[in-house]
């Protein structure tokens, strides 16, 4: 009754279920093994996989997983879709996000949600797509949980048929394709088998090949160089399956390490440097009439400089003396010295650093690798590479070889760059390098690391930055 006396209506309101979208779900308490099954859609006969994961995996940290276990490359965009309307929502790359692309209530950040907040129970489903163009769809459910045990080492249990070539038109185009593939009298049959390659084969799946790519992952993870170093941006570009004994070195280059003595890395590095731009002094050194060093310095320097007395040869004329003329080549290279007036003088980039170890320092850190040319340089930095990781000269030579084939280099005759001729590609690196002493000249090492750990350092503190 209300005041007046009058009676109210009453009525009964139906409840509003609440929507709880998965990003809201809390996620486990505990890690527990995640069996997923992962599998094309549209596609037939089906393209599918079985592996493990732990729980907690968010979401950027399970698209590698995802990518390797199928098979894909990694050069396309993604995105997931997870949970069921009307609590369905969208997830997506960071780089989408920084790029104003997720503006939508559903949408969010996949490195903010993890995987058992989207799957909570066996059945859920998390869809997964990749290649905006060709359009590939992946479904992934939670077949079965298993709880209790340690966290689970990520691996492929199962599959079937070979993953689908990248750009080749998504399902429909995947389907026309494979028929041009076993039409030998279709006029694109021969045009097709040349851009999947000789060693492609629909029907092939291994696991074990899979295994190995996922333990290269987790070496890639767990000791890959710092993110934001122009070596990371480089090694993005290599698909590592195209590299494996590259990749398989990551554990041994300590690229976030610092083992070693930095002051005296610092002083071996730059001594040589050091040295010549003090002996050139302010009023410079008066050249000879050809334009060279005048044979009393040239003699001094031997003397001086570590390894400079081991060139066979015996004048004392700097064109005689290669490493007398590296030296003053790559102070010139490096902006320190300069030609003037018949004499070689230091400029004032030189002059600041001729008494500063560690501007000069940070100058040799920012400016190699060497080279004027994008092969020169991308050489460079695998060699540096090789250097960190202490290996031989031999096995430096296969893995400069197989880097720079992954990166796409050929000769002009269309074969892939081979052993012999990476010196003449990196040659401004390692012969700085083997000047300084960082890195043992290649005749010397063959098949036993010999380099210092010195050059180690500092060949991990250049790919730093």
């Amino acid at each position: 009754m209300t005041a007046s006396g009058k009676r109210r209506h009453l009525s009964v309101v139906p409840d509003v279920p609440m929507i709880v979208r998965p990003s809201e779900r809390r996620g486990r308490r505990a890690v527990a093994s995640y069996h997923l099954r992962v599998e094309l859609d549209d596609v037939s006969p089906p393209i599918w996989r079985q592996f493990v994961v732990p729980s907690n995996l968010f979401l950027n940290e399970l698209h590698p997983i995802v990518q390797t276990v199928m098979g894909w490359q990694d050069s396309h965009l993604h995105s997931w879709v997870g949970g069921e309307p009307p609590a369905s929502e969208r997830y997506e790359m960071r780089d989408s996000a920084d790029e104003d692309y997720v503006n939508e209530d559903d949408e969010v950040r996949e490195d903010r949600v993890r995987l058992d907040q989207v799957l909570a129970e066996p059945g859920e489903l998390l869809s997964y797509l990749y290649d905006f163009g060709d359009g590939w769809e992946h479904t992934i459910v939670l077949e079965r949980v298993e709880t209790g045990g340690p966290a689970p080492t990520v691996t492929c249990l199962a599959g079937a048929r070979a993953c689908p070539p990248e750009d080749c038109g998504g399902p429909s185009g995947y389907d026309d394709l494979l028929k041009v593939l076993a039409t030998p009298s279709h006029p694109g049959h021969h045009d097709a088998g040349a851009w999947v390659g000789p060693g492609f084969a629909p029907e092939s799946f291994a696991a074990d090949v899979v295994n190995r790519n996922l333990r290269l992952e987790a070496v890639i993870r767990d000791h890959g160089p710092v993110t934001d170093s122009k070596f990371a941006e480089l090694l993005r570009r290599i698909p590592h399956q195209s590299a494996p004994h590259l990749f398989s070195l990551l554990e041994h280059a300590h690229l976030t390490d610092r083992l070693g003595d930095i002051k005296e890395t610092q002083d071996k590095a730059t001594l040589h440097l050091r040295w010549f731009l003090q002996r050139i002094g302010s009023d410079g050194i008066t050249l000879t009439q050809a334009g060279y060093l005048p044979p009393a310095v040239v003699a001094e320097m031997r003397q001086t400089l570590p390894g400079f007395d081991d060139w066979p040869a015996t004048s004392n004329r700097e064109s005689d003396q290669r490493p007398v003329h590296l030296l003053r080549e790559y102070a010139k290279t490096l902006g320190l010295v300069r030609k003037y007036k018949g004499k070689l003088v230091r400029t004032n980039l030189g002059t600041s650093m001729a008494n500063d170890r560690f501007r000069l320092w940070c100058h040799l850190i920012d400016r190699l690798p060497l080279g004027s040319e994008q092969i020169e340089r991308e050489a460079g930095y695998l060699v540096l590479f090789t250097l960190a990781a202490g290996t031989s000269s031999d096995e430096r030579r296969d893995v400069v070889a197989e880097g720079l084939a992954a990166l796409g280099w050929q000769t002009s005759d269309g074969t892939i760059v081979g052993r012999e001729e990476l010196f003449w590609i990196a040659r401004p690196t390692i012969t700085f390098l083997e000047l300084t002493g960082a890195m043992v000249e290649g005749w010397v090492q063959r098949d036993q690391p010999m380099d210092p750990e010195w050059g180690r350092l500092f060949a991990q503190m250049v790919l730093s930055m």
